[in-house]
């Protein structure tokens, strides 16, 4: 499948459960890959359900310096982006990672 044929078929329907599968079971590389092409085809309202599975799903599983490294290469933010972000769950992670994520989606 195409990595344009993969992202509107998530936008399209992100219930379906075969992306989440490969969104699980694939190297974190491509996972992202697929996460941040997904967010650069996203609007919202539209997506908004699709961009919140990101953020509770692949987003939050890969979340942690590394990731946020890698994010701040594209800022400032979408609203996409911001609204995928805020979906992350941070109950588990350490405090400074919570605001330096809170700064990145704040910036403008």
């Amino acid at each position: 499948m195409s990595a344009e044929a993969y992202v509107e078929a998530y936008l399209a329907d992100p219930s379906e459960w075969w992306w989440s599968t490969i969104l699980l079971h694939d190297p974190r590389e491509t996972v992202l890959k697929r996460a941040l092409a997904i967010i650069a085809q996203a609007r919202l309202p539209v997506h908004e359900r699709a961009l919140g599975q990101l953020g509770a799903g692949p987003l939050e599983d890969m979340m942690g310096n590394e990731l946020l490294d890698v994010l701040g290469h594209w800022t400032p933010f979408t609203a996409a982006m911001c609204h995928a972000l805020r979906m992350v769950r941070m109950d588990a992670k350490s405090p400074a990672l919570r605001r330096r994520l809170d700064v990145m989606i704040l910036e403008p």
